[in-house]
């Protein structure tokens, strides 16, 4: 049974522009300011030297968390300042422009925000806190925390072993000794 179909050229011309337009349509690139290497907020160096010359001023700054407080209605974290890659990746160095204190609204769990993890934050500076560590006592950047990031951990990456089969040797069928042939 051949039944010839008619060509139906309205659905040709109709559907071809609406699936080239519905293909254009691409959203706008979403800002992220931790990732923004552009950021323009004062390092922490310089925010210490004159905490009130920039209260409120928007900062990015990311390091290894300390210690983790949780308060009743809002956490702080305790973080060691390091320099931050270009995607806003704390950077694993030796030197540090001190500690600061990240403000958290809600709670946040000690075992996910555990010590040792490194984050970013993005916030305002709202103002000083004395602290201590150690004997040493000190005072704390306060930001108010308004984006972060908990970056996963890099590890390297993992070797696997994989045996050459030329090579001969114990554990081999043919035994220690003998060649492949």
């Amino acid at each position: 049974m051949n039944r010839n179909l008619p060509f139906h050229w309205f659905g040709l011309f109709f559907l071809f522009p609406l699936g080239w337009l519905v293909g254009c349509v691409v959203p706008p690139p979403v800002h992220d300011p931790i990732r923004d290497s552009n950021f323009q907020g004062p390092p922490l160096a310089v925010a210490r030297a004159r905490p009130e010359a920039y209260l409120q001023t928007w900062v990015r700054w990311g390091g290894v968390i300390a210690r983790v407080d949780n308060r009743r209605e809002e956490t702080w974290v305790e973080v060691v300042e390091q320099p931050l890659e270009a995607n806003g990746y704390p950077l694993r160095a030796e030197a540090s422009a001190g500690r600061f204190l990240a403000r958290f609204p809600g709670f946040l769990d000690p075992a996910i925000y555990a010590v040792g993890r490194s984050i970013t934050v993005v916030g305002p500076l709202t103002g000083t806190v004395p602290g201590q560590v150690g004997d040493y006592r000190t005072t704390y950047l306060v930001v108010s925390v308004e984006l972060h990031r908990l970056w996963p951990e890099r590890r390297p990456p993992e070797v696997i072993y994989m045996p050459d089969p030329f090579w001969y040797g114990p554990g081999y069928p043919w035994g220690y000794g003998r060649g492949f042939w």
